[in-house]
């Protein structure tokens, strides 16, 4: 019995190194090898490794990712999935016919909470990345799954289709790291939370509101002047008349950033007479090595026919040889310049795109502030500095903030 139990411990040890092992060749090469698809994708019916997107849960996770950037918290978008009715990933599962199940569901039908909606906002799978091998058991005997270092998770880069922009994903990453709390009873946070700073003590300016002689009003204060006052004074400022100031810089850069003769000083656009004059290069040096081809293929029979010696043949066709990879490399080398040219074309078509809509909006929103400004610091005598994301400070006065 004990010969048996171990030439079977052996078996199963075999067989669980060989599982292991087929696994890890699956993930690497970008095959999905869990048993349930992340919420907003689905097993593709021809092949289960291969994630397809599902319609209707991508749609729902779009409208996260949009309204986490309009400012709306996670738990604020949790209570909004719920009002309208949205399944949640769990209930989705069990909607669609899959057989999951939980020890984690406390109520009968679960509902979307605040850290579902994190963990969403969070994961890179949409993106199209496809990260795996983040949790396994120890050996075969041990049935318990513990946590993997991320430097030994497998990472394939566009293993399946997008659902989010990848510079959307990013917006949202740094909005996550920000201190964006939103006020008691509201869903969304103010349009500069998590942005503008005391420009002395580098602490977050944190919104509060006041009555006065009826009238309700916001302000922004440093909140390191709460925590310690001898540290630093309040910095306080009209949180109205900030924002008004913001987008009025933030205006005034986008119209700058627009203007042809701006984006041609900093280097960052090629006239579309630059890619007439490529274009024109490459058919020169295309016509230049058919011709070279040409020779060769005359040079080739003439010394078949007896024309040319063979030490001339020799010597020609070496010629032509050098002639020819000349030319190849030049096609190369404009070719490249030429793809470069015309993707800048388009990034600052696309920039051009992205910027316009915001140079006659009347409010600032969530939307613009985390998109276009890096920071706002908040200085004394209510003078306001303003960092924008896309090459640019500003800096503006106003005794009235």
């Amino acid at each position: 019995m004990p010969f048996k139990n171990m030439v079977n411990d052996a078996y199963c040890a075999d067989i669980s190194t060989k599982v292991r092992s087929h696994l890890e060749v699956k993930r690497k090469k970008g095959d999905f090898v869990g048993a349930f698809a992340v919420y907003g994708y689905m097993k593709d019916i021809a092949n289960h490794n291969r994630l397809v997107i599902d319609n209707f849960a991508a749609d729902v996770i779009r409208d996260i990712f949009v309204w986490k950037l309009n400012g709306m918290s996670a738990l604020g978008i949790a209570e909004r999935l719920n009002e309208t009715g949205i399944l949640s990933p769990m209930e989705y599962k069990r909607y669609s016919g899959l057989r999951f199940a939980t020890s984690f569901k406390l109520n009968t039908s679960a509902k979307w909470q605040a850290k579902a909606v994190s963990r969403i906002l969070e994961n890179e799978v949409y993106t199209g990345v496809l990260e795996q091998g983040k949790r396994m058991t120890p050996n075969y005997k041990v049935r318990k799954r513990v946590d993997v270092p991320k430097e030994q998770w497998v990472r394939v880069e566009n293993a399946h289709e997008a659902v989010i922009e990848r510079s959307l994903f990013d917006t949202v990453q740094k909005l996550l790291k920000q201190d964006t709390r939103a006020a008691f009873r509201n869903s969304n946070v103010r349009p500069l939370s998590g942005i503008i700073f005391c420009a002395d003590c580098k602490a977050a300016m944190v919104h509060k509101t006041n009555t006065k002689n009826n009238k309700r009003y916001g302000y922004y204060v440093c909140s390191g002047h709460r925590a310690n006052k001898q540290k630093c004074s309040t910095h306080m400022v009209s949180s109205a008349a900030c924002e008004t100031a913001v987008l009025v810089a933030l205006k005034m850069h986008t119209s700058a950033l627009l203007d042809i003769k701006e984006l041609t000083e900093f280097g960052q656009i090629y006239s579309q007479g630059t890619i007439r004059r490529l274009t024109s290069r490459l058919e020169t040096k295309m016509e230049e090595l058919r011709r070279n081809n040409e020779y060769r293929m005359s040079l080739y029979e003439s010394y078949k026919d007896g024309t040319i010696p063979h030490e001339d043949f020799v010597s020609f066709k070496a010629n032509y040889d050098e002639k020819t990879k000349e030319a190849e490399k030049a096609i190369f080398a404009i070719k490249k310049e030429t793809e470069e040219a015309v993707a800048l074309e388009l990034h600052n078509h696309e920039r051009a795109s992205m910027f316009k809509p915001f140079t006659d909006a009347d409010t600032l929103t969530r939307k613009m502030a985390v998109e276009f400004l890096e920071s706002v610091s908040v200085h004394k005598k209510r003078r306001i500095v303003v960092v924008f994301s896309y090459c640019g400070v500003i800096t503006f006065c106003n005794a009235k903030l």
